[in-house]
């Protein structure tokens, strides 16, 4: 029952970081989107140290495709900020989208067996 707890954190992070890019869209203050997006990635970090924490851990497939996503985020960041080069930004960035949401489907997955 506790790893179903655990993500509870999960699920409200990401709710709230949908909720913060639909205050952006609406053009809301920008304290108004950096708090409700503060408060999702601080859920999202407490999942994870509730999971790496856990007796008996062992990581799977669904964590490593989610971890190589954060990478390629902060990598994309980094294009984005350093070494601004548009297109290789953008692959680098929807190319993480495209790793954390297998690794969400996968860990959706393997729980309900």
């Amino acid at each position: 029952m506790r790893q179903l707890d655990n993500r509870v954190y999960l699920y409200l992070g990401l709710a709230l970081l949908l909720f913060s890019f639909v205050l952006r869209y609406l053009g809301v203050s920008a304290l108004a989107f950096w708090t409700v997006f503060g408060v999702a990635v601080l859920l999202k970090v407490f999942f994870l140290i509730l999971v790496f924490r856990a007796k008996g851990f062992k990581p799977s497939l669904w964590l490593y495709l989610i971890l190589a996503g954060v990478a390629l985020i902060f990598i994309s960041m980094l294009f984005k900020t350093v070494f601004p080069i548009p297109w290789l930004r953008n692959v680098l960035f929807y190319g993480a989208i495209a790793l954390k949401l297998s690794g969400l489907v996968l860990m959706i997955r393997r729980r309900g067996e």
